[in-house]
């Protein structure tokens, strides 16, 4: 926190004697109880100084940023951005600044607005080692990356695209735990659900409770406010993120019932003030629906009256569920519009039900297909249901493999136990296939348990890497991790026998027909569909529909996979595995994965000091010219972006100023 020696002279400049010597006084007397943690004496200290200097003087910037510094370290990160920004309004390439507000800003789940904070911080003469390592850690947020853990070759693909978990449209929905003292209950969120919504749905469960905060606890086991949807978005990220890991360490795939879930609790306050207010972008999106629910119903109307003189009948009237009157009075009470009846909300929740009603009453084949829309949405309900079951006993099974892994016990030891817990997961999935034959999970879950018979079959037993909580520092975390899971590969592929791999081979040719019987019950318009080529992992936008995975895509990426383990287990046992390793790689063209991803995936294969002619050499850097700015500074600042992900030399992080 110490200012540099010029910073005197500079916030001192107009200052009578006594006010610059105040002024040194409070800063050095901040910096102190700043460095015994005493951070609120610290911001004390410095807004008494902020009161000596003009706001557009270096001191001032210097002392925001450190009154940022005190927020950041209370975890007060809205507060810490708005310091931050006074302190660059005047002093728009403050190092410092620019640096703690990425941070507060990924804090507080605005992982965009903190690259580009922490881009234009890199453009600077001061940027350092730390700062670029921070800037691809944030590219990789931003992108979606997800850790690899255990699994080798591309990342582990669902056969559902990201915004439709499953082929028939079904939904991910993450699971949520709310605790308000003594009281527990569980709740289910959606992707893209807002802070409005969440807090209005917690005041329906707890009507008496009066003013309130909503936390969650974050991965590093601490309460995070929210106030915002990207807080509720930061809490799904981090589940994904841990369901990775544990997919990863157990090599199997990630799915919708391995998601942890969020934990949130209700935390009562003294009154309405410190509740955090409703954002205004929020605002702005009910006002937005309310509008379309207006012009909707003024467009109704409209119909109804040109229809009236024709029709001698009255139609019955409409059917309002309960849940679209409490939107009405949600609408009424947050932006103070009362809308005059209850059909303005039609196009919120009853747009299809009475579509459907309607085709019924004209005799409309449409119907139909509506009522067959409904149906597949059941039908999945009863399927998951299956597949969940499957799930559980998969586990089962998995745990005694990582037991014996553990113990370094052979496989043969818990063969006949596992294999009972796997026929048990094989009879929930193809029931769920004989419901629906076009559950295309059921197919992935018996390639998924052909491949694990066949690793058991071959006494290839991996113990499970604990993941590195232990570790604050991101690098060293996942350096440990990676380190760890390479060395309990190496022990498992150490114990891979010849005759072990062979017993595994037909087990392995079962899970490619698994996948190729998946390719076969895709749906005609998800065959039809063009593969279009993916954008390397680290520029992937997963809000840009472009950048989204199309079922034909994740099951040539699955059997990619499945080919790129194969061949890890033929290589253990001294067999032909190459072949394997060029099928693999050409899985992943087909599909459309960019050669950067297919390269690094390839480069993950244990064997890979053995394989350079399929690995191919490196490539040349692209030098892609930024786009043309209109005028002035935006032009000046496309020009000096950093151009791809520069490589970085890995070195330990400085103590925070």
């Amino acid at each position: 926190m110490a200012a540099k020696k010029g910073s005197k002279e500079a916030g001192a400049a107009g200052l009578s004697a006594d006010a610059a010597a105040s002024l040194a006084q409070l800063k050095a007397d901040g910096n102190s109880h700043f460095a015994k943690k005493e951070y609120d004496a610290a911001m004390a200290c410095y807004d008494k100084a902020l009161q000596l200097v003009p706001g557009t003087a270096p001191d001032a910037a210097l002392l925001h940023s450190n009154k940022a510094a005190c927020h950041m370290m209370h975890k007060r990160f809205k507060e810490a951005v708005n310091e931050c920004t006074a302190a660059l309004d005047s002093q728009p390439n403050f190092f410092k600044a620019l640096i703690r507000r990425a941070k507060a800003l990924e804090q507080l789940g605005q992982h965009k607005a903190a690259l580009a904070d922490i881009q234009k911080a890199n453009r600077l003469d001061t940027a350092n080692e730390d700062s670029r390592e921070q800037e691809r850690r944030l590219k990789e947020l931003v992108a979606g990356k997800k850790p690899a853990g255990m699994g080798n070759g591309l990342g582990k693909k669902s056969a559902v695209p990201a915004k439709a978990a499953s082929p028939s449209g079904r939904q991910v929905v993450f699971p949520a735990k709310l605790s308000h003292g003594d009281d527990t209950r569980l709740l289910q969120l959606v992707p893209g659900v807002t802070y409005l919504e969440l807090m209005e749905h917690v005041r329906q469960l707890y009507p008496a409770i009066g003013p309130f905060v909503l936390k969650f606890v974050d991965k590093e086991g601490d309460l995070v406010t929210v106030a915002h949807r990207n807080d509720i978005q930061r809490a799904m990220s981090e589940a994904v993120e841990a369901a990775s890991r544990g997919a990863g360490a157990r090599g199997g795939q990630l799915t919708q019932q391995s998601l942890p879930p969020i934990r949130l609790q209700v935390v009562k306050v003294a009154n309405e003030a410190e509740v955090p207010k409703i954002p205004d972008d929020e605002m702005m999106y009910v006002q937005q629906m309310l509008a379309q629910l207006q012009k909707s119903q003024a467009a109704q109307k409209a119909q109804a009256q040109a229809s009236a003189a024709e029709q001698e009948e009255q139609q019955p009237p409409v059917q309002i569920d309960e849940w679209i009157l409490q939107f009405v009075d949600l609408l009424k009470e947050h932006c103070g519009i009362d809308p005059d009846k209850p059909l303005e909300c039609q196009e919120v929740g009853q747009d299809r039900l009475n579509a459907a009603f309607q085709s019924m009453m004209n005799d409309d084949p449409k119907s139909h297909q509506l009522l067959d829309q409904a149906q597949d949405k059941f039908e999945d309900q009863v399927c998951y249901g299956m597949y969940n079951q499957a799930t559980v006993h998969q586990y089962r099974g998995e745990f005694l493999m990582f037991k014996a892994a553990r113990e370094d016990k052979p496989g043969a030891s818990v063969a006949e136990q596992a294999e009972a817990h796997f026929k048990d997961a094989e009879k929930q999935l193809e029931a769920a296939i004989a419901y629906k034959a076009s559950f295309l999970d059921g197919y992935l879950g018996k390639s998924a348990l052909a491949q694990l018979r066949a690793k058991l079959a071959a006494d290839y037993l991996i113990v499970p890497v604990k993941p590195r909580d232990d570790l604050a520092d991101p690098k060293e975390r996942a350096a440990a991790e990676e380190a760890a899971n390479k060395e309990s590969q190496k022990k498992a592929m150490g114990r891979v026998t010849k005759e072990g791999a062979q017993a595994a081979e037909a087990l392995f040719e079962a899970a490619y027909a698994h996948i190729l019987a998946a390719v076969e019950h895709m749906s005609e318009e998800d065959k039809a569909k063009e593969i279009k080529p993916m954008k390397p992992t680290a520029e992937q936008d997963p809000n840009d529909p472009e950048s989204q995975t199309s079922i034909k895509q994740s099951l040539l990426i699955n059997h990619g996979n499945a080919k790129y383990e194969h061949s890890i287990l033929r290589a253990a046992a001294g067999l032909e595995w190459k072949p394997l390793v060029e099928e693999a790689a050409a899985k992943f063209r087909e599909a459309g994965a960019h050669p950067t991803d297919i390269r690094n995936a390839l480069k993950g294969h244990p064997m890979a000091d053995q394989m350079p002619e399929i690995i191919g050499p490196e490539p040349e850097p692209e030098q892609a010219s930024a786009p043309a700015a209109k005028e002035g500074e935006a032009k000046e600042e496309a020009k000096e972006a950093p151009k791809g992900l520069p490589s970085l030399d890995r070195k330990p992080k400085k103590a925070a100023a």
